[in-house]
């Protein structure tokens, strides 16, 4: 049996999704071009590196990280990141995670004292780039010595070999990148062979500029009864009793796209051949592009007719279609020289174990929930043969078979509240926010649900830490500050990354005019903890403006979009912050003389101000006292309720939010 689709670029998923399915499957590594295979494409990126004299990218340390050199994932990156962030920070520096992984990897000793377990990871890594340097660095060194020499450092050839011999999905992975190692293996072979003087920089530039799959005559091991995964054109001159053409889906085949090139270097060569009626917009243009578009058709019809002629006995032609995707004209056009009517089926569930799981337990959970009684309906005896079956896959290790893996069904872990009714509940200015906004929203956040900081929060925190530096700074001092910080970002030197920069260099502007605007003496960072009733009330406030009475005017800088107007004026964060300060939180203030937002990413030549007036201002006091009982007894809670609001659309954890279509459980 074969599977045939038009182009390479479905291969992969289709491969996937029958691998999972336990369907065995054949694809040729000859589909891809040598240095875009998964295996091959690690150890061309190590040797590239030991041949460079700079630092390797960011991006390329990040893909060898997470390439099978090192194994890691997307969280086993972020926790390296952090410890060799948080050593740095430890020992007074302040570069980004992305230098000191480049750092990591170019000398293996940086990564010695780093106590996680994905310090291991990168030790590989750094120790398979230390091999290749050696390679190079030895007499005579050719490109099979080079890369013998970073296939042995890895450390792959084991575990592999035990995977493609255990079988199963993992093993037919496992086979292939095999596959992959010995194809580079017999590349570089043939091009010393050819070629016994070149460097191994030449191989690796030579492999770099293949964009077709190289051809080979060599005969490669039939890996048992299998399905057979191809293109249309890798099908050619090939038969198999059972043909499934996949993916004939309109606008993807036919692919009526002209092709060319940007400058249209084709065109020229028709003008000048004299096979075109007109330059674009002369007449005889249009006939011109409907010539070239009906070429382009003829060779998506031929390719259609290699894929449905490779079948000896049984040949079969499917497309998806709903609401998002429709049939192509060629599955009628192969209906109709078949004499068949083409017939609409329902997608049924997988045909494998998890499939069945899935199928048993919607039955059961169906046949339990019903309303009528199962001594007239029997729904018991069907319900305990449903269960049975269950039973029994739990006992075999089918996963997901066994109740206690079902999500919902096992007994809460504890009914206990959060926080003891006696004991002091801890509040932040923007817990407190946030808690009366979303109790579910501030809980889950607070047990991890945050989702990682963009690039538009750190450059809030690094204009932050500027204006905690510089109270009273000027323009220049604070942008000089800016340009020095600005590479701890890690932002690329892109369009992208010029945007970024010109919108801090703006923030800054504003902050050095509203430094202008108020010239009162100031005090920035400072830190309080104050006990309100059951609040612990902690947290650092921006900046104190101080007044000659006593008070102070308590500024919070934001860097996002300003809020309403009569938002601001009961804004929990600014309430809490004074609160604080009337229960004489800060050193040498006695009260406070209201507070103040200032959204430095907003405004022309001034930040926009969002005032709060002082507690004493129309019951605000009182109000904001019992936002804080209020949140405290939430806070303390043993339940927590999703409120629907304005921030549900970016809210991080909708997911496990009741509220939310994707997080309500069936």
């Amino acid at each position: 049996m074969a599977v045939v689709v038009r182009s390479g670029s479905q291969l992969e998923e289709l491969r996937r999704g029958l691998v999972n399915a336990g369907v065995p499957v054949d694809v040729s590594a000859q589909e891809l071009p040598l240095r875009e295979q998964p295996a091959v494409r690690p150890l061309l990126a190590a040797v590239r590196i030991a041949l460079g004299d700079q630092a390797p990218d960011p991006e390329v340390v990040t893909e060898l990280l997470a390439s099978p050199l090192g194994g890691l994932d997307a969280v086993g990156l972020r926790r390296l990141r952090r410890a060799l962030r948080s050593e740095e920070l430890t020992t007074g520096g302040g570069r980004s995670s992305d230098a000191l992984l480049q750092e990591a990897i170019a000398d293996p000793a940086r990564l010695a004292s780093l106590a996680v377990p994905e310090a291991r990871a990168a030790r590989t890594v750094a120790g398979v780039l230390a091999a290749a340097r050696a390679a190079l660095d030895a007499p005579g060194a050719t490109a099979v010595s080079v890369l013998w020499a970073v296939w042995q450092a890895s450390g792959l050839a084991e575990p592999w070999r035990r995977a493609a011999l255990s079988g199963g999905g993992a093993g037919a992975r496992a086979d292939a990148d095999l596959d992959g190692i010995v194809a580079l293996f017999r590349a570089a072979e043939q091009f010393t062979d050819r070629l016994p003087l070149a460097s191994p920089a030449s191989f690796i530039e030579y492999l770099g500029a293949q964009d077709l799959a190289g051809d080979t005559l060599a005969a490669s091991a039939a890996a048992g009864p299998a399905v057979t995964l191809t293109t249309a054109a890798g099908a050619a001159g090939r038969e198999w009793d059972l043909v499934v053409v996949a993916g004939v889906q309109d606008g993807t085949w036919p692919d009526l796209r002209l092709r060319d090139s940007l400058l249209g270097a084709q065109y020229l060569v028709d003008v000048v051949a004299g096979r075109t009626a007109g330059a674009p917009g002369e007449a005889g243009a249009a006939e011109t592009a409907a010539e070239a578009r009906r070429a382009v058709l003829a060779d998506e019809v031929r390719a259609f007719a290699v894929a449905v002629s490779r079948a000896r006995r049984r040949l079969v032609v499917c497309a998806v279609d709903d609401a998002d995707e429709n049939p192509s004209p060629l599955l009628r056009l192969a209906a109709e020289a078949a004499g068949v009517e083409p017939r609409l089926a329902a997608v049924e569930r997988p045909f494998d174990l998890r499939g069945l799981v899935a199928a048993l337990r919607a039955e059961l959970e169906t046949t339990v929930r019903t309303d009528v009684s199962p001594a007239i309906d029997g729904s018991g005896e069907v319900a305990a043969r449903l269960a049975g079956v269950l039973a029994e896959l739990a006992r075999g290790g089918v996963q997901g078979a066994d109740p206690a893996e079902w999500r919902g069904v096992p007994e809460r872990s504890t009914d206990a509240s959060l926080w003891p009714d006696d004991a002091l509940v801890t509040v932040s200015p923007s817990a407190l926010e946030s808690a009366s906004v979303c109790p579910l929203r501030w809980m889950l956040e607070g047990a991890g649900g945050r989702a990682a900081a963009s690039s538009a929060q750190s450059l809030g925190m690094l204009v932050h830490d500027i204006a905690a530096r510089f109270p009273a700074g000027t323009q220049a001092e604070m942008q000089a500050e800016l340009d020095r910080l600005w590479p701890a970002l890690g932002i690329p030197d892109t369009w992208f990354g010029r945007r970024h920069k010109e919108h801090a260099d703006a923030m800054v502007a504003r902050l050095a005019a509203y430094y202008q605007d108020h010239p009162e003496p100031a005090r920035t960072e400072d830190v309080f903890d104050v006990v309100i009733d059951r609040a612990r009330l902690r947290g650092r406030v921006d900046r104190l403006e101080l007044g000659p009475d006593g008070a102070a005017r308590i500024v919070d800088f934001k860097t996002g979009a300003p809020m309403a107007i009569a938002e601001a004026a009961e804004n929990p964060q600014l309430g809490a912050y004074q609160l604080a300060a009337e229960h004489g939180a800060f050193e040498g203030i006695a009260a406070s003389a209201g507070a103040a937002l200032v959204y430095l990413g907003n405004g022309a030549t001034t930040p926009t101000t969002r005032p709060q007036p002082p507690l004493g201002a129309d019951g605000l006091g009182a109000t904001m006292t019992e936002l804080l009982s209020s949140a405290v007894r939430e806070m303390s809670a043993a339940q927590f309720d999703g409120r629907e609001n304005p921030t549900c659309r970016t809210c991080p954890v909708r997911r496990s939010c009741p509220i939310q279509p994707e997080g309500q459980q069936p």
